[in-house]
């Protein structure tokens, strides 16, 4: 059994709005400037706490594709040949852009 709480945990849950919840590594996670400031702020706030944070206005279609893109993004973060494109598909396209831009990915 481990004994890290959750703020120690290597993994972060994420949950989006219709209740689906994506357990994703918490360095991967912190590649967004929101879940960092989350996550690591000062302070006994609830996601630090319990490593677990809700989205209430972020469907599952569209939370999993920005966790595909934050691995993307860790994958390819100091690449030095041609990154591959990151496909999305144009009827999530504009949800997906909301999104990162509401999470500072």
């Amino acid at each position: 059994m481990s004994s890290l709480t959750p703020a120690e945990s290597e993994y972060v849950t994420l949950e989006s709005s219709d209740g689906f919840q994506f357990v994703i590594h918490r360095e991967v996670a912190m590649l967004s400037g929101t879940v960092k400031n989350m996550l690591s702020s000062p302070g006994h706030f609830t996601e630090s706490m319990e490593g677990v944070i809700q989205f209430r206005d972020i469907k599952a279609i569209i939370l999993e594709k920005v966790c595909k893109y934050w691995y993307y993004k860790a994958r390819h973060l100091n690449s030095v040949t041609e990154i591959p494109h990151f496909e999305i598909e144009p009827e999530y396209a504009l949800e997906t852009l909301m999104a990162a831009d509401f999470l500072d990915t």
